[in-house]
């Protein structure tokens, strides 16, 4: 039998459970750099690995071109619609730029790589102002598009993060826009370019547009959603994809304590939640499909009275590798039938296996028996019969023909009284 399990025997109950989202503690050192907060999550295992600060209201900066690029993509416009950029695009730019001028030529991809990958607050403008007459517009779906995220703590004043008093977001806003923007393949691609030659259409100053994150050329599968700065320090939003791993990564204004340390604390802190979760993180079998899993009572078998249960796969969990699985782990079996009848057939699904981590699902699998079990008619009859005669239905038959035989009798004799009456009174 298992250690620590919890028999429920409505197998819906736990069929229909969700897999919930869980954490594990993991903390930073921010010894050398502050930062508003960070956050780390696993999108395959729906696991938060790291988390800090994540409801605090705190400026979007750059990360607010996400939802710009979301906006613009959903737009559905060509992308190999050609733009001629005029002085009211640009004349209300400020910040990081291209420095676009009146009368160039670009593509409308041209623009989406040099927003994303460059971060160029002009080519985000010239964006804007392509999909509606004015920026106001543009920010009015940002804005609403949020709402439909969830996004309830965040408000946009303009597509490309320059600081605005009003505009507001938290990171735990930023992930759902990131999980929804990871959806969006055009987009990952777009965010997991290194460099990008500018369209044969395109007649600006610039030729190639060089992505601001470093760290794509140090692992393979990532894409720089955004990585900006302003006064407050730097941001990284990354999404990290390979075989195995599915991330986002946010850290969120980190700035160094020392004034000459010009490094991006960013990218630094990001690597440290990137390796975290590959090195810390590992996928174990807790249950194999040839140990016996459980032994339930069996009937109507001609051989035996009970029969061994197995799980019918391999049951696998992703966890933090410094969880203990003999003390953190439990496990609950569930059955539409604790007492299981003959005939079985190998292979049969009799019930379910869970696993749970801190009350949560970690991962399940169905229960089967490996063996193919014959009924003994014998007893199987005999049950029948005994369960007839311990029913309801039996009793009321039963009590129902006692009363009839109780009514035809009373009317059998009230008719012989009749007839004797009649007998005695006959003249002779």
């Amino acid at each position: 039998m298992l250690k620590k399990v919890i028999i429920f025997t409505i197998l819906s109950a736990i069929m229909f459970s969700s897999f919930s989202l869980y954490s594990f503690a993991f903390n930073l050192d921010k010894s050398e750099a502050s930062a508003d907060g960070y956050y780390l999550y696993d999108t395959n295992h729906n696991i938060l690995m790291a988390e800090d600060n994540c409801d605090k209201r705190i400026s979007p900066s750059s990360t607010v071109k996400i939802m710009s690029a979301c906006i613009v993509l959903e737009s559905r416009i060509d992308l190999q619609q050609e733009i001629t950029v005029n002085e009211s695009m640009i004349k209300e730019v400020s910040g990081r730029s291209m420095y676009l001028k009146n009368g160039d030529k670009l593509t409308v991809e041209d623009l989406l790589y040099a927003m994303l990958c460059g971060g160029y607050n002009d080519a985000t403008h010239i964006l804007a102002l392509t999909i509606y007459p004015a920026i106001y517009k543009f920010t009015e779906k940002m804005n609403e598009k949020a709402k439909l995220l969830g996004m309830n703590d965040t408000h946009y004043l303009n597509p490309t993060g320059i600081d605005s008093v009003g505009m507001h977001t938290t990171i735990n806003d930023i992930a759902k826009l990131a999980k929804y923007m990871a959806q969006n393949e055009l987009f990952v691609t777009i965010c997991s370019t290194r460099y990008y030659k500018l369209s044969e259409k395109a007649t600006c100053n610039y030729k190639t547009i060089t992505n601001r994150s470093s760290l794509i050329t140090e692992y393979k599968g990532l894409s720089n959603f955004n990585t900006g700065s302003n006064n407050n320090g730097d941001c990284a939003v990354l999404f990290y994809k390979t075989n195995d791993t599915s991330l986002i990564s946010i850290v969120m204004n980190a700035k160094s304590l020392d004034k000459k340390d010009t490094r991006n604390f960013a990218e630094i802190y990001s690597k440290k939640l990137i390796s975290h979760a590959i090195n810390d993180y590992s996928t174990k079998t807790v249950k194999t499909n040839k140990e016996i899993i459980t032994t339930l009572p069996l009937k109507y078998s001609i051989s035996s009275t009970e029969i061994d249960i197995y799980a019918q796969q391999n049951l696998e969990i992703f966890i933090a590798n410094d969880v203990d699985l003999e003390k953190d782990i439990t496990y609950s079996l569930s059955f539409s039938d604790i007492e299981l009848k003959a005939p079985l057939k190998s292979g049969d699904i009799v019930g379910r296996l869970t696993v749970f981590y801190d009350g949560i699902i970690l991962g399940s699998t169905p229960l089967i028996v490996n063996e193919n079990v014959e009924r003994n008619t014998f007893l199987y009859v005999l049950d029948v019969m005994k369960q007839f005669i311990l029913s309801k239905v039996f009793w009321i038959i039963l009590l129902s023909f006692v009363l009839l035989l109780v009514i035809y009798h009373k009317h059998q004799n009230k008719k012989f009284k009749k007839t004797r009456r009649k007998t005695r009174k006959k003249p002779t």
